[in-house]
């Protein structure tokens, strides 16, 4: 991975960019009513230059409008034609910032989009798997048929950061598909993904077009966190157009908090769309989110209520023999069976008891230092040994699971559950580690311009540990500190 495109990409302030996409035009107002930013063509909307608008009060045909918003920032209000504008009457968007500063963005009033919402889904609770995944894929067919956008992706975020394409609807054969295809965390920086859970939609009209300069008083930018009209980043735009997307339409999907996936709606040219039904279609994904929330957490308790009948026939030998090195001949199989491993090493500061395949004498030794080390952490998984322990000598294992019995103190008993290398294969939309090419100069570096199925055969990792299993242990550790001498 090119680390100065990874750098640019984080660096880049997105809500800062000093610039608007050209289908509208933007004024920036301080807490006291007076308007500190101008779009360049905001006499193209609104008759005046930008020189007749900036430091000056907000005329009170407008300054009316943002009586009605709320306070907190992030609040925002629409009016459809509520504005009249150079050539007709305008739509009007106001977003209410940090410090009581408001943003005002207008759009030509197309009395030819459809405004009207689709009908509101009531979306039941989900009984399993199945249930989730037919309605997401309803989801997807009502965006679809509601923007005519050629393909639209549900993209979920991986726990290491990742995103997978794991449902896609397609207006024609001929655009390929993008559906399995994993695309690497630098592709939606952590930047992005802020604002993402702070917007319930981002649409970018047209990436082909220039964006439109904001003009100020002085150099500093307003802040764009809220703004629909942001311009588009350089970076981005060329990402698009090597996808062949001029228009695009991303609303997030957020549970518990967390941006857990995106759904992106693309199009081959500009997507031009009604507020009413972008609100409607960010309703339709919140209240998705929300049922998908509710049966993740319904999973997590069917999991927790699990994890304790999973080691009753642990509690036998181990009340039996009063002593877990006693009891691992007949412990150690089934944490095996548990947790889906090759090896269980039971060690203390006199030596190790293995069932199946271990740590090699050395790599234990090299290993067990190195975990001493990190005293306090009571479980720590890795799929990947050979690249995240140094100076680690030679091993068949790939992955570890470690838990420690003993809390915060480095060497005492602890438990190393091992998995063999799995070798498997991942497919990745484009090259992972190529996503930079040098091109005309202007930018230096630029996003690849390949997405194309690329196979990456993954060789010295294990298969992954899940949470499930750092939970799972977490219920061991429990059970032994309850029923055995340490």
């Amino acid at each position: 991975m090119e680390r100065g495109f990874l750098a640019q990409c984080e660096q880049e302030p997105l809500h800062l960019s000093g610039a608007i996409q050209d289908h509208g035009t933007l004024l920036a107002v301080a807490a006291d009513g007076r308007v500190t930013h101008a779009a360049a063509n905001i006499g193209h909307f609104l008759g005046a230059p930008p020189q007749d608008w900036i430091g000056r009060p907000l005329p009170p045909a407008l300054a009316v409008h943002l009586q009605a918003l709320p306070p907190e920032p992030g609040s925002r209000r629409a009016l459809a034609g509520g504005v009249d504008g150079r050539d007709g009457a305008l739509d009007l968007c106001l977003n209410r910032g940090g410090d009581g500063a408001c943003v005002l963005e207008f759009t030509a009033h197309d009395p030819g989009l459809s405004a009207a919402p689709p009908t509101a889904t009531i979306i039941e609770p989900f009984a399993d798997d199945r249930a989730l995944a037919a309605t997401r894929r309803r989801l997807l067919q009502a965006i679809s048929t509601h923007t005519a956008a050629r393909r639209v992706l549900y993209y979920a975020f991986l726990e290491q950061g990742d995103g997978e394409v794991i449902d896609e609807v397609r207006q024609g054969e001929d655009l390929g598909s993008y559906l399995g295809l994993r695309f690497p965390a630098s592709d939606i920086p952590q930047i992005a993904r802020a604002l993402y859970l702070k917007n319930p939609w981002r649409l970018i009209v047209d990436a082909r077009r220039e964006p439109v300069a904001l003009l100020g008083h002085t150099a500093q930018a307003p802040d764009l966190t809220w703004s629909d009209l942001r311009s588009v980043s350089p970076v981005h735009r060329i990402y698009l157009a090597n996808m062949g997307v001029a228009g695009s339409l991303s609303l997030p999907v957020v549970s518990a908090g967390q941006l857990v996936a995106l759904i992106t709606a693309h199009h081959h040219q500009a997507l031009q769309l009604a507020h009413g039904l972008l609100e409607a279609l960010a309703d339709e994904v919140k209240a998705f989110a929300l049922a998908l929330t509710a049966y993740a957490a319904q999973c997590r308790m069917r999991m927790i209520d699990s994890l304790s009948r999973r080691f009753e026939a642990a509690r036998a030998p181990l009340r039996r023999h009063g002593d877990l090195y006693a009891a691992w001949p007949e412990v150690a199989p089934l944490l095996l069976s548990e947790f889906q491993a090759d090896g269980a090493m039971l060690c203390n500061h006199q030596g190790a008891s293995c069932v199946g395949r271990g740590l090699e004498p050395g790599v234990l030794e090299r290993f067990d230092t190195w975990f001493g080390q990190r005293a306090g952490e009571l479980v720590w998984t890795c799929d990947s040994l050979s690249r995240t322990v140094p100076d680690l000598p030679l091993t068949e294992i790939a992955g570890v699971l470690a838990l420690r019995l003993d809390g915060a103190t480095g060497h005492g008993l602890r438990i190393y559950l091992t998995r063999g290398e799995h070798i498997h294969e991942v497919a990745w939309g484009g090259n992972p580690d190529k996503p930079a090419e040098f091109h005309d100069g202007k930018l230096g570096i630029a996003p690849r311009r390949s997405f194309e199925k690329w196979v990456e055969k993954r060789l010295g990792y294990s298969r992954p540990w899940r949470n499930e299993d750092r939970l799972l242990a977490l219920k061991l550790r429990e059970l032994l500190l309850s029923e055995v001498r340490a």
